[in-house]
């Protein structure tokens, strides 16, 4: 595990940028990306991929608001709002037009996931943390939060019905960013680049489980762990 402080979170696109490139240059490549405060840097970073690349690409969320297709917490929809454009790339959506219930869009999304782990030689994650230490749709004490076999969970939390990835589909990625802004997140990254704590107390601690990782951020000093 890598750490960069950052002035400010936009540096991280360079590097995330470079490895979806080399990624793409070898063979098909999966692109996990979260909402909330990545949402720009997502945007930005598919910017500056090439359309010829985008054609290997895929691009799935880490987690999702469950709701009516297009509906404004979507991340999304969101996504689309800040004007990312795939490109040529396959797009994953975890919700649907028809909206099937919460259990068939589970079951969809987690059979689509699978399969993108499959078809895809690398997959490279983009994540945010929140200040209680979340990532993805994973909440600390959360059903979420313990470990499963499963690639896909769902479940009610205030104020949305959430869809997340789980540890296990997280373990399956090649390279994560871990990308994280703002004093709020202090003694959270302080907390995981110094202390090892159950996953379910703090589950970005799931990042120290992929093989390469990084984290950047403006609040405590860079290093290698």
């Amino acid at each position: 595990m890598q750490i960069y402080k950052i002035g400010v979170p936009d540096i991280a696109i360079a590097p995330l940028v470079s490895q979806l490139k080399s990624s793409l240059a070898v063979g098909p490549t999966l692109w996990i990306i979260s909402g909330g405060s990545n949402i720009p840097l997502s945007v930005e970073a598919m910017k500056r991929i090439d359309y010829d690349l985008s054609s290997n690409l895929t691009v799935a969320l880490a987690d999702e608001r469950f709701g009516d297709y297009g509906h404004p917490d979507s991340n999304w929809t969101q996504l689309k709002v800040a004007g990312f454009d795939p490109k040529h790339a396959k797009t994953i959506e975890v919700l649907s037009a028809d909206n099937p219930g919460l259990e068939a869009t589970l079951s969809q999304y987690s059979n689509a996931i699978s399969m993108a782990f499959y078809e895809n030689e690398r997959s490279v994650g983009q994540f945010g943390m929140g200040a209680d230490g979340h990532i993805a749709g994973i909440l600390p004490g959360s059903v979420a939060s313990n470990e499963t076999g499963e690639l896909v969970v769902g479940y009610q939390s205030q104020p949305f019905t959430r869809i997340t990835l789980t540890f296990e589909a997280i373990r399956h990625i090649n390279v994560a960013f871990l990308i994280a802004g703002g004093a709020t997140k202090r003694d959270q990254l302080i907390k995981l680049t110094s202390q090892d704590i159950p996953l379910s107390q703090q589950p970005a601690q799931i990042i120290k489980q992929i093989a390469e990782s990084y984290i950047y951020n403006d609040q405590i000093e860079g290093g290698k762990q």
